[in-house]
């Protein structure tokens, strides 16, 4: 056989390999695109990450609220999940007034180390609004357990001092984002918060997600716009990081 040939043959090989190994994630992607685009939500493919399994999805709440969902590469620190799917609400940004972190092995929400000093807010605004109030409410936020012990040891949930309205996570809140569906990928990690770009909701993942996973998602992050204040203060990006960051997430 001609080298030519030898070439063709491998190829071809490889093309066929690829297309087995990838069978899996090919129809997972499938069915979410198919699934959402029957809901009225537009898929669209994130090529520029390299990722066949990237996606985004733009959609709305029954009562007409947009929200961003993107699919895509984990950090590459990460331990213990590789995908990352993150749901945005941008017209829900604001000032920081919550979020549901998880705590590390300790017990705690970040390890242990110097306190965030006050004062620091300053220095970030200039470079980033959002830096700096976030490191404001981190340092002065309260606690507000949901009262389901198993949620209460793996997540914290913060709030404002002397917050008037109630903590959004309840005790059957906080089971819902303990327990997904049988039929969906069980998360590493469920985080929130609000900042001047939105109200987020980042789900980490083990794997790749498939259409039920993402369903489920989209729907605590509708249940959980019900549950949190109105938004208040700045909701205009302040800074050169967070200008540049704004033109990013359009």
């Amino acid at each position: 056989m001609s080298a030519a040939g030898l070439v063709a043959v491998f190829l071809g090989l490889t093309a066929g390999l690829y297309r087995f190994l990838t069978m899996g994630q090919r129809r997972r992607t499938r069915e979410i695109r198919e699934s959402a685009g029957r809901l009225g939500w537009r898929y669209r493919r994130r090529r520029w990450q390299g990722n066949p399994g990237a996606f985004r999805i733009d959609g709305q709440t029954d009562g007409g609220l947009t929200w961003v969902l993107t699919c895509g590469n984990g950090s590459d620190s990460a331990r213990g999940w590789s995908t990352l799917l993150a749901l945005r609400f941008p017209t829900l940004g604001g000032d920081p007034d919550f979020a549901i972190l998880p705590r590390d092995a300790g017990g705690h929400v970040w390890p242990e180390g110097p306190a965030i000093p006050a004062g620091i807010e300053s220095g970030l605004a200039a470079w980033s609004g959002a830096a700096a109030s976030g490191a404001a409410f981190l340092r002065d936020g309260c606690e507000h357990p949901s009262g389901l012990p198993a949620f209460d040891a793996t997540y914290e949930v913060l709030g404002r001092p002397r917050q008037a309205t109630p903590a959004p996570v309840d005790q059957g809140f906080a089971a819902r984002i303990l327990q997904w569906p049988a039929d969906a990928i069980a998360p590493h990690a469920v985080l929130a918060w609000r900042d001047v770009f939105g109200l987020h909701m980042q789900v980490r993942l083990p794997g790749p997600p498939n259409w039920p996973t993402v369903a489920y998602a989209a729907t605590l992050g509708e249940d959980l716009t019900g549950r949190v204040a109105p938004p208040t203060g700045q909701r205009a990006p302040q800074g050169i990081l967070d200008r540049a960051a704004s033109r990013f997430l359009r």
